[in-house]
């Protein structure tokens, strides 16, 4: 901490942070154009000018100079002033400029943009313009679905290439010249390849980047409702904040969350929303008469509903897709034995052995904040950029940490972009990614290597092994030679898992990466023996470092010791000789002794060394980390819930199944599952209509995220709320949507001849606290719904919009009531708390007054608006669960190993993860959906050379009793002798099972479903429909 004095008031500031933030934590308005607090750092702008005195009697005289605040350490006694006359006339002089080709007719707020200019002049007082010089006109591009461009509203300020270049790692965004302009865009028109590009609309300061998906739908954005929410797009649990209008989902904007993704999201997550606003989602519950589905009223569904499952044998199907809450509400009612968590037995195992090992003692799973401040990084058997890509972003940052210990060592800060850049020359901290497939991270890791899932598994093992196998004492650690002769005539494995051991042992902070993706739960639990091998062999290098340091100190004490007591006898002989010395040196010298001094003079001595007290490491962390991808937003929450398989609850005897928003055949074979519930009652709650909904009885309609509230647990175990956007049924009076629990719950009552006691979401957790324990952390994940602030409630957002009338005026002129939101602390009108004076148990956003830019009102949100309590940035439930003992797992035995053979006509399968169509949800989207790339079989080049293959070649692969046909994609680097299939497009459930392989001359003629309904093929977003192997071959279209 450092003490400054700002403007005369004396104030202690974080001495880690640049002025700029220092002030703005304070409160203090200082404008800013180029800085970010995720990008650092390059003065450029000339916006946060302040006067800097060299000393008290300095600023009483005026002597000052103008330094840019975002380039200047605060240090102790520093003297500033933000209000001097002169500060603020170059800071209103620099807006001037900035402003004078900037379009005084922009529409960007009308566009959903987000204009920090408009918050900069109003903060610096400017409120005129000089038309000094022809308007600019650019050409603006055509960027693809998401993002519109609009060039002349530019004012230079780099952020957008610093982000997407330089944070991102993108690569198709640059700034090119062009007389006295620049532009900013691409080489050429089309979508962006980043897959955070989507952030460049939070991330431009005026407009040049905008949604798309919201400006074609106009409406001011200050006329949308927000609310706080989780995205379900993955299960890493990043925060967002939906906004609506007249009903309709509009976008979706980054909420700062400190301990999550901060500043930025991915566009699956922020594109992702069409399903919600999709024109077939069930408003009404539907009933199946002759082989129709029929709408019918509320009441009329309650009352069938519960006459076709009384005195009946009921099991449930949850989700891990649908919320805790309403999973609890089906297994509550078809009781504990009944339920299923909705995933097959292999799904389940997976996501059982994951929450096994983030349970175990000794284990550490950070959060995405915290993957930017691991120095060595090991992904293993996990395409983390498609599965979970907003933790790869995560991991693009802790790649730079070798470059900022480099400046750190040169007292260089580590928000100084430039420097730090300069210093670094594009050295990174190792990161190694093992995959089946290369992957975008590519472009930073030290080593990427492709190879089966096998010996994926067998390489994990290795390193583990390599990483006991080490000295105790980190200075006995050699770094291993590459010999290229071994390599050749050894183990290449080995000596690759040596190298990797070494990197992460010598970090100061090593981090693994692994998953479920490949479906091996003997990956996961390799993952998990390298990061305990980890945690145990640098513990003991501690306690070992430990023990030398105490020995050296304890010498070095001694040696003072002793050296202190001969100076002390010397000092008292020295006293009473004095006179004597006197004498003595007056006489003459001794006479030759014989010793030849110049022979002494030439003799080496060792120079003494300097004895000095050391301290231990503090940077070398005994701990590692390990981060685990899981499938779905909530299916470590459903896993914790507890449940059977769906195999194995379909497998028993049963009347009714109810299923809770649950893709069935992502579980279990479409044709297998049809076979299973032949001649039963199949009751389905979803607010999507899916392609098995056809055979379904009655079709209940349930709530989306945006028009519900709940509790979804993320990959690293963070239980985190969602809020309801907006109430359905006020601006479709005639619509059915309810949550699925009120839903679940009124049957349930009804069934057992009681009054609903469920009113609210807060009796649903405290029932599901009750009878599950080791979910009671839950409860702190938001305030109980009787929360109130100075007796208000708290409005869902800081930003007033325009009026509530203007909102309804498409329905009617006469505005009802607002909705009541009874489940939660917060308003849907513009009503309610929003002020700082209170300290707060919940803000949904920062609340900065007067800005209105996510880059400001968003920032520093546990500085600005006051540290965010009682659950907001999430509770971490594996922290508060009692651990399970460590354990040693094994290297499963070695088995023959399967691989693809044309002329046997066998094939080994590989999952393939696209981002969007590997999403089932977000690849319902309509903008989504249009971009979609083609379902293709990958074959690596050096493969389709043995096989005789092409590109466009057709393959027929028969797995499982099904037969697939797909052209062939010709990809650089895949693992050897595997066939990689697109994971979501494909109905393969189990790609571990035999397959058949070969080569067909031309498509075969579409037939089934996909022929019949051109509808529903365009809506299942370019998937091949797998059939049973006695039907049709099935084609996917090219």
């Amino acid at each position: 901490m450092a003490v400054i004095h700002i403007d005369g008031t004396t104030v202690e500031v974080d001495s880690a942070d640049n002025l700029l933030q220092a002030c703005l934590s304070l409160g203090i308005d200082v404008p800013y154009f180029c800085y970010h607090p995720a990008l650092g750092s390059v003065g450029s702008c000339r916006q946060c000018a302040v006067k800097q005195y060299q000393s008290k009697e300095d600023m009483e005289a005026g002597r000052g100079r103008l330094v840019m605040s975002c380039m200047v350490a605060p240090g102790d006694d520093m003297y500033i002033s933000v209000t001097d006359d002169e500060a603020k006339a170059f800071r209103k002089s620099m807006v001037e400029l900035l402003m004078v080709n900037h379009p005084h007719d922009c529409p960007t707020c009308e566009e959903g943009g987000h204009c920090h200019l408009q918050d900069m002049t109003y903060m610096s007082g400017h409120s005129r313009r000089r038309y000094r010089f022809t308007k600019r006109t650019h050409h603006n591009q055509e960027l693809g679905p998401f993002i519109a461009h609009e060039m002349n509203r530019c004012i230079a300020c780099y952020r957008c290439v610093r982000f997407y270049k330089d944070y991102a790692g993108g690569e198709d965004l640059g700034v090119y010249g062009s007389n006295e302009r620049v532009y900013f865009g691409r080489d050429k028109d089309g979508q962006f390849e980043s897959e955070f590009s989507g952030n460049l609309t939070e991330v431009c300061p005026t407009g040049v980047f905008t949604d798309k998906t919201h400006s074609e739908r106009y409406n001011r954005k200050w006329d949308m409702q927000y609310a706080p929410s989780i995205c379900h797009g993955c299960s890493a649990g990043c925060n967002i904040s939906p906004g609506e209008r007249y009903g309709e989902l509009r976008r979706i904007e980054n909420r700062y969350n400190g301990e999550v993704n901060r500043y930025f999201l991915c566009d699956r997550g922020r594109f992702g929303y069409g399903y919600v606003n999709r024109e077939d989602r069930p408003t009404q519950a539907l009933e199946r008469i002759n082989d129709k589905h029929v709408k019918i009223n509320i009441d009329y569904a309650l009352d069938e509903t519960i006459k076709r499952i009384k005195d009946k044998k009921v099991i449930g199907i949850g989700s891990p897709r649908a919320s805790l809450e309403t999973n609890f509400a089906l297994k509550n009612m078809v009781g504990f034995d009944n339920f299923s968590t909705g995933l097959n037995h292999q799904q389940q195992a997976l996501v059982n052995k994951c929450i096994e090992v983030l349970s175990t003692e000794g284990i550490y799973n950070p959060g995405m904040t915290d993957i930017e401040s691991h120095d060595a990084v090991l992904v293993l058997g996990e395409d983390i950029t498609q599965t979970s890509s907003r933790v790869a972003l995560s991991i693009r940052q802790a790649a730079k940490n070798e470059a900022i210990k480099m400046a750190a060592a040169t007292k260089t800060q580590s928000w100084l972009a430039e420097p730090v850049k300069r210093i670094g020359q594009g050295v990174q901290s190792p990161v190694y990614v093992i995959d089946v497939i290369q992957t975008k991270l590519e472009d930073i890791s030290k080593v990427s290597v492709v190879a089966t899932p096998e010996d994926i598994t067998k390489l994990g093992f290795k390193v583990a092994d390599a990483i006991a196998d080490f000295a105790d004492d980190l200075a006995e650690i050699a770094e291993p030679t590459s010999d290229s002769d071994d390599d050749a005539n050894g183990d290449a494995m080995q000596a690759l898992a040596q190298q990797i051991a070494y990197d992460l042992i010598q970090a100061d902070k090593p981090l693994v990466v692994s998953g479920s993706s490949l479906s091996s739960t003997a990956l996961i639990e390799a993952a998990a023996q390298i990061t305990q091998a980890l945690s145990q062999k640098r513990a003991a290098i501690k306690a070992t470092e430990q023990q030398q340091v105490e020995t050296h100190n304890a010498l070095v004490r001694d040696k003072q010791l002793r050296d202190e007591q001969v100076a002390a006898a010397e000092a008292q002989a020295t006293t009473p000789q004095q006179s004597e010395d006197k004498d003595l040196s007056a006489k003459p010298n001794k006479p030759e002794t014989g010793v030849d001094t110049e022979a002494q003079d030439d003799v080496e001595r060792q120079p003494a060394t300097k004895l000095e007290l050391k301290e231990v490491n503090k940077q070398y962390h005994a701990q590692a980390g390990i981060y685990l991808a899981v499938p779905d937003a909530n299916s470590i929450g459903v896993c914790m819930l507890g449940g059977q398989s769906v195999e194995e609850l379909l497998a028993t005897d049963f009347d009714v199944v109810i299923v809770a928003e649950n893709q069935l055949t992502d579980a279990i074979d479409a044709h297998k599952l049809t076979q299973l519930l032949t001649d039963k009652t199949v009751i389905a709650l979803d607010h999507q209509l899916l392609d098995w909904h056809k055979d379904v009885d009655i079709v209940l309609p349930a709530a989306s995220f945006a028009e519900a509230d709940g509790t979804l647990i993320s990959a690293e175990g963070r239980a985190q709320r969602f809020f309801q956007v907006y109430d359905n049924e006020y601006y479709h009076p005639m619509s059915s949507i309810k949550e699925g629990w009120r839903w679940l719950h009124a049957v349930h009552s009804s069934l057992e001849g009681r009054d609903v006691d469920w009113t609210q979401l807060d009796d649903v957790i405290n029932a599901l606290v009750a009878t599950h324990p080791k979910l009671a952390g839950i409860k702190g994940a938001a305030p109980d719904a009787d929360y109130r602030m100075t007796g208000l409630k708290i409005a869902r957002q800081p930003r007033r919009y325009s009026g509530r009338t203007s909102m309804r005026a498409p329905v009617s002129v006469h505005e009802p009531m607002q909705p009541k939101d009874l489940d939660t602390g917060l308003t849907f009108s513009m009503e309610g708390y929003s002020g700082k004076q209170t300290p707060s148990s919940m803000i949904p956003f920062a609340n900065a007054a007067g800005w209105n830019s996510p880059q400001a009102w968003n920032k520093y949100q546990d500085k600005v608006g006051g540290s965010l309590k009682n659950g907001d940035p999430g509770v971490r439930l594996f922290d508060q669960l009692e651990r399970l003992a460590t354990r040693q797992y094994v290297a499963p035995e070695v088995t023959s190993v399967t691989t693809t053979d044309m002329q046997q006509g066998q094939a080994k399968l590989v999952p393939i993860y696209n981002l969007y169509a590997s999403s089932m949800m977000a690849s319902r989207s309509p903008v989504v959906a249009e971009q979609l790339p083609l379902a293709t079989w990958r074959v690596g080049i050096d493969d389709a050379k043995d096989w005789g293959l092409a590109a466009g070649d057709y393959l027929a692969i028969e797995i499982d009793k099904q037969q697939i046909t797909l052209p062939v994609e010709l990809v650089g680097y895949l693992a050897e002798g595997c066939i990689g299939y697109p994971v979501g497009q494909v109905d393969i459930i189990h790609p571990s099972m035999p397959a058949s392989v070969r080569k067909v001359d031309a498509p075969v003629t579409m037939m089934g479903s996909m022929a019949t309904d051109s509808t529903l093929t365009a809506n299942t977003n370019n998937r091949a429909t797998p059939v049973s192997s006695s039907a049709p071959t099935t084609t996917q279209e090219v």
